[in-house]
Order: C-alpha cells, then sequence, then structure tokens
C-alpha cells in the first residue's frame, strides 16, 4: 500500500539548524522562497509500482542485486532509493532540498523546460562501507568521488556533517538539473562552472540567505588560475589533484565572471550553444560580443585580481 506523506518547509530548521542561529556573521536573510514553503509530497510506493522511466543501467543494477533491499518514495521530480535499514530520515532530506533546485534552477535558466517526462532517480547511501563497495562496481568513476550524477541519475553518499551534505547534493543536484534543462553537453569546464555557481547561490537561496556576489567572487580569491584558452581546451579530469581543484576554481570564477558582469539573461543561450558543441569563443562572441580570446582574458583577469 501506498504512503503518503506531505512535509511543511518549515522543516528546513531540522535539516539547518544552525544556519538559523542567531549572532552569526552570515549575509542578511531573506524570507524562505516561495518553494520551500510549499509542502513535500512524499510517497512510498513498491518497486513495480515507482517511475522507471529515468533509470540509467547504473541504477538499475543496484536495484537488481541479490539481496538487496531498497525502499522507494516518489515526490513530484524525484524517485528516491535508499536502504530498508537506514531509515527515510536522510533520503527525505535529500528530496526537500532535491525539489527546490529543480525549481531554482528552472527559473535561473530563464524558465527553462523539463525535457523528460519522467522522475530523476537518487540513490542514497548513509553507510559508508556500502559506498566504496558500490563503487567498486562503476569503473567510470573516481574512488575519490563522493556523489555523481549520471543523466538523470544520482548516487550520494551522506556527509561526515550537514554543511557538507548540502554541499555536495547543490553542486551534484544542479549537473543533474542541468541534464533535464538542457539539449545537449555542457563541455567539461563549463558543467563544473555552473554545478559549483548554483551549488554556492543556490544553497544560499534554499537556507533563506542572500549572498552578495562580493563574498564570493573576492579580489585576489582565484590563486593560481588557469588561462581561458587552457581551460576551454580541457575534454577530461587531471590526473593531478592540484590541477583539478585549478579546474573547479577557475570554471567557478569564469562563470561567475558572466554572471556578474555581463547582462544575466544572456547566459542561458551561452550554455545551449555551449551545450551543442558551439567553440567557446564563437559562443563568447555572439552572447557578450569578445573580439577576441584576448580581451575574454583581459576582463576576466581584471576581475579576479
Amino acid at each position: 500500500m501506498k504512503r503518503v506523506r506531505y512535509f511543511a518547509g518549515a522543516a528546513l530548521l531540522l535539516l539547518f539548524p544552525s544556519t538559523f542561529a542567531a549572532g552569526t556573521n552570515a549575509p542578511p536573510r531573506t524570507a524562505v522562497p516561495t518553494v520551500t514553503n510549499a509542502p513535500l509530497t512524499w510517497v512510498e510506493v513498491k518497486a513495480e509500482e515507482m517511475d522507471q522511466r529515468g533509470l540509467q543501467p547504473t541504477g538499475k543494477e543496484l536495484l537488481a542485486e541479490e539481496g538487496a533491499k531498497w525502499r522507494h518514495a516518489q515526490t513530484p521530480h524525484f524517485v528516491m532509493h535508499f536502504a530498508a535499514s537506514e531509515g527515510t530520515n536522510f533520503a527525505w532530506k535529500v528530496a526537500v532540498q532535491s525539489e527546490f533546485f529543480y525549481r531554482y534552477i528552472s527559473q535561473e535558466l530563464g524558465g527553462a523546460e523539463d525535457h523528460y517526462p519522467c522522475r530523476s532517480h537518487i540513490f542514497t547511501f548513509r553507510n559508508e562501507t556500502r559506498w566504496k563497495k558500490f563503487l567498486k562496481t562503476v569503473p567510470d568513476v573516481s574512488k575519490w568521488s563522493y556523489s555523481f550524477a549520471q543523466g538523470l541519475c544520482m548516487f550520494l553518499q551522506q556527509g561526515e556533517n550537514a554543511k557538507r551534505q548540502s554541499d555536495v547534493l547543490a553542486h551534484e543536484m544542479t549537473h543533474l538539473m542541468v541534464n533535464h534543462f538542457i539539449v545537449g553537453h555542457p563541455p567539461l569546464w563549463l558543467n563544473e562552472g555552473v554545478a559549483e555557481y548554483y551549488g554556492e547561490f543556490g544553497l544560499s537561496e534554499f537556507r533563506g540567505l542572500k549572498r552578495h556576489p562580493g563574498s564570493v567572487f573576492k579580489s585576489g580569491g582565484l590563486r593560481e588560475p588557469m588561462t581561458l584558452e587552457r581551460l576551454f581546451a580541457i575534454e577530461k579530469y587531471p590526473g593531478d589533484e592540484k590541477e583539478v581543484f585549478k579546474l573547479y576554481a577557475t570554471s567557478k570564477y569564469f562563470v561567475g565572471f558572466l554572471m556578474i558582469k555581463k547582462p544575466h539573461e544572456k547566459f542561458p543561450g551561452f550554455l545551449v550553444d555551449m551545450s551543442n558543441g558551439m567553440p567557446a569563443l564563437e559562443a563568447l562572441q555572439k552572447h557578450y560580443d569578445f573580439p577576441d580570446l584576448a580581451t575574454a582574458q583581459k576582463e576576466f583577469t581584471r576581475f579576479y585580481h
């Protein structure tokens, strides 16, 4: 039998209690966005009753494992999968934040429409041993991964604390939402830059806070950045951890530069064209009127120095 539960957005206090504590140095608060105040519909279903259309091969294999005991719950845009022995608490928290990000990213991308008439699937892992065992079965994912998105599926390990947990979910949820709202595949640097940017500001919105761009993109805050020429040429993650950090940091700052210093409404079109294979310089010329890469580099350098 299906079990239907409704959770009000006020329960965010339970998810991030420290966020609402008085006497912190957090930015000024604003009202929590309306989307988080709407009740969350949580319907527990049997495996044969759930929306299976968005399942990827990795997810299907997980559900089919011998001895696997998964429970399933559906929200408006997601199917949550969680171990029967781990309870609903973590999966529900993930669902609350995920539903917010679905609406937030759509709005940020100019009211983008979902290209898939099905729910995404989120598999949660509260046990580190289970997570590491699972990673061994996914050869194309780094063993240091804390979570990852694959098509319309996301696989998420519970963080060691609430902040780490919500940061990781915000980043990976952005990847998942880009897969829903954008046709094509953004290049690596743009995919990570968008996830870092929206993960930062979307999470603040979710917590009911307003982050000033200056508090995130500080002068001198980007150390040892990659050049744009190098950034745009990267097709796979570097093997060196330091280079991976440079990739993420430079990508985040460049997306921030385009969002803050250029008309915000131009970014969705830029993202769509880049996701459909347009070269970076051509897309920058089309949407932001940069005559050449050197000019873009000069303005970007001025932004982060």
